[in-house]
């Protein structure tokens, strides 16, 4: 008999919500400010240590295996960090699996031709395709009532644009953190 009231009771209670949109916003929030908290040679470090991870122990045909590794991977390097370090690595480790989307292998192999220093020219690649993102996001959120906050226009951009960028909201979402996060404080304020 109480397993049944049991079984009542957690049938009448909604599932907790974890991916609505205030808990969005607010993991939108917190990456952004961790990104932009962070100093440039932290912001490095923990990109190449995904980036190398990826490349290497992580590597697999089988994305979920590589996201999980990743996922425990920046686990690891975070721990004994700042609260705010698991953030900014979800934003990291998002921004290292979009790189072969934004990046193809075709155009990967052209940037090792005829560059010496091919990493460079990818992350420059990658930086204007996110700044072309970024310029996108801006033109769409001017319609936007000015006192959204900035991680609530993301996440509307990012939900709105999903089926016509072909990009998931993660990739969206984790370029534009990445991208304003990183930007010049002067010009970061304007976005």
């Amino acid at each position: 008999m109480s397993l049944a009231w049991i079984a009542v009771a957690l049938a009448a209670s909604p599932p907790a919500q974890t991916h609505d949109v205030a808990h969005r916003v607010s993991h939108l929030s917190s990456a952004l400010e961790a990104v932009r908290q962070a100093p440039p040679a932290f912001l490095s470090q923990a990109y190449e240590y995904a980036s190398a991870m990826e490349r290497g122990a992580c590597a697999s045909g089988v994305l979920r295996l590589k996201v999980e590794c990743l996922m425990t991977a920046s686990r690891r390097f975070c721990k004994g960090r700042e609260a705010s370090c698991p953030f900014l690595m979800d934003v990291v480790v998002s921004n290292v699996l979009a790189e072969a989307r934004f990046v193809p292998a075709e155009r990967k192999y052209e940037i090792m031709k005829t560059h010496r220093d091919y990493r460079a020219e990818v992350a420059r690649e990658i930086r204007r395709i996110q700044g072309g993102m970024a310029m996108d996001f801006r033109l769409r959120s001017m319609d936007a009532p000015s006192e959204e906050p900035l991680p609530a226009r993301i996440d509307t951009y990012c939900v709105a644009t999903a089926d016509k960028s072909n990009l998931s909201w993660q990739e969206c979402a984790s370029s534009l953190v990445w991208f304003i996060g990183t930007a010049e404080p002067a010009k970061a304020g304007h976005t």
